[in-house]
């Protein structure tokens, strides 16, 4: 007799083999879930690195979807979703490594707690210590503002709002306002027929899906005691084209916009070129001060979202170019 499908993870897959071959293996390795009551399925995004045929080959019980465009993030996993068997899905970017029984951890928390609809495990780096972007509040100007304009090294902490990313390394089970589609846990009955809004390429969908799913009133936790490596940013980092890039700020903007109004907006734009505008010279001054830190990467990375944003909103990229890496920022 045939177990029952408890849980499908879905990857969405582009042009990141060996990162992905890596992540199916930890799958493999780390889940104490029986094999028949757990599926994997995988969609590739048109990669033209031999991911499809090195699935297909190593593989073979992995249900893979070879999409010969690139749909994105968002409308690859609906395309999984829709031929998913659990009644718990778990996303996975590909350059994920699942550690220490995550997987099992995070779905024993959402069967124990009914009104739970999303959770996310802590997202650590290979050396596990903690990412900057798992999670965090809803934007606002007040938390937007906070982070970008580097107020909170001038003001009282007393002062801070709900943070946008959350800081440092909190622990516990949080109920917070979103988490990142890097890895999270869907209950379907709280998803509902779709998870993302395919009109979202990239960035800012998990932003949508966490706001949609606490309106109906589920849940969105951030379980610390379960991490998940993410080799942050390997497909992103690929990518040279600003159309591409400029989701990373046009994604969160429409989030933030379906409860702001348009003065609100025009401030939330000024507010992110300023900072970015900040950060693209400080940071490559601490490069040459302080190298080998990270600071040249990091004004790189301001200089391209300030360049970017001057595209507009109706630059968020076709398909055929890149998928979704990580959370908002990351």
């Amino acid at each position: 007799m045939n177990s029952r499908v408890v849980l499908s993870i879905i990857i969405v897959n582009w042009n990141v083999r060996d990162l992905a071959r890596n992540c199916v293996l930890s799958i493999r390795r780390e889940m104490q879930l029986p094999v028949g009551e757990y599926e994997i399925i995988v969609v590739d995004n048109a990669s033209s690195d031999g991911s499809v045929e090195m699935f297909r080959a190593e593989f073979p019980d992995v249900r893979l979807i070879a999409s010969p465009d690139n749909l994105g993030f968002g409308a690859g996993c609906n395309l999984a979703y829709a031929v998913a068997k659990g009644d718990f899905v778990q996303l996975l970017n590909p350059d994920t490594e699942v550690v220490g029984h995550a997987l099992d951890g995070l779905l024993a928390i959402m069967r124990s707690r009914t009104g739970a609809g999303i959770i996310a495990p802590r997202l650590v780096n290979e050396d596990l210590s903690p990412q900057t972007a798992p999670g965090g509040a809803l934007p606002t100007l007040r938390n937007v503002a906070w982070n970008y304009l580097f107020l909170k090294h001038i003001l009282p902490a007393s002062l801070a709002p709900p943070a946008l990313f959350l800081e440092g390394d909190p622990q516990g089970l949080l109920d917070i306002g979103w988490v990142s589609g890097a890895s999270m846990l869907l209950r379907r009955e709280a998803i509902g027929e779709r998870i993302f809004d395919e009109s979202f390429f990239m960035f800012g969908e998990d932003m949508d899906v966490c706001d949609r799913v606490r309106a109906r009133g589920w849940e969105v936790l951030y379980a610390s005691a379960h991490s998940i490596v993410h080799h942050q940013g390997a497909s992103f980092e690929k990518q040279e084209a600003l159309q591409i890039r400029a989701s990373a700020h046009y994604g969160p903007r429409r989030v933030f916009m379906k409860s702001h109004g348009p003065v609100s907006v025009i401030l939330y734009d000024a507010i992110h070129l300023a900072g970015h505008l900040l950060r693209w010279p400080l940071f490559r001054v601490l490069s040459l001060l302080r190298p080998g830190r990270g600071y040249e990467a990091r004004s790189r990375y301001s200089r391209t979202y300030a360049l970017a944003m001057f595209l507009g909103p109706g630059h968020r990229g076709r398909p055929g170019t890149a998928p979704r890496e990580g959370g908002p920022g990351g």
